[in-house]
């Protein structure tokens, strides 16, 4: 087992025979492993996505494939999500940092917005690029953090504070994944409310 996960333990063994007193810091101790064991999570995916992508070549990517994937892996099965791509649309990618990107993605959203109502993922063809967008009804970020959501462990502290969890290196994990595609990805709140990501690449 991982020091982490022994650390987890021993606090569990720990709460069990605490005093209701100390049993509240024990758990609060707890809660701070989890969060520690979080951030090293997302420390390697967001590594893995930097290594990984510089040594993979594109390819012809199904975006319904790599959509329906990411909700499968993110979704509760309760119709959190709306799905409206075309079966036939293909863009040039990394197929599973793709998903990896999209995933998290989705996983904010749901975290966020997800008792706000379906979160729509939609697909644009413009020109020789394939446009994905994810909007969610939720509360949206401030305009003056939307410029830093993408920045390794920044957190926008209105809406989204670190009671609802993650620790900030989501988004950063999903451009470094989009631009190992060769994309861009951004993000801005929407006009009547709401919060949307749109993935931008090659179309295949």
């Amino acid at each position: 087992a991982s020091p982490i996960a022994r650390l987890q333990i021993a606090l569990g063994i720990l709460e069990h025979h605490a005093s209701p007193e100390d049993e509240k810091r024990v758990k609060r101790a707890l809660d701070e492993v989890g969060n520690l064991s979080d951030l090293v999570n997302e420390l390697l995916s967001f590594t893995r996505a930097e290594v990984s992508g510089r040594q993979m070549e594109l390819e012809k990517t199904w975006i319904r494939e790599v959509v329906n994937t990411a909700a499968a892996r993110e979704g509760k099965g309760d119709g959190e999500f709306t799905i409206q791509i075309p079966d036939d649309l293909t863009a040039l990618a990394v197929p599973e940092l793709l998903v990896r990107a999209l995933s998290n993605v989705l996983r904010n959203a749901v975290r966020y917005a997800g008792t706000a109502g379906p979160i729509e993922i939609a697909s644009r063809v413009e020109g020789d690029r394939v446009l994905l967008d994810v909007k969610d009804s939720g509360p949206g970020v401030p305009e003056e953090e939307l410029g830093n959501l993408f920045k390794p462990f920044f957190r926008a502290e209105a809406s989204r504070s670190r009671d609802t969890g993650g620790v900030g290196l989501g988004l950063a994990i999903v451009e470094t994944c989009v631009q190992a595609c060769r994309g861009t990805v951004t993000a801005r709140n929407r006009d009547k409310g709401g919060f949307v990501v749109t993935l931008v690449l090659k179309k295949g």
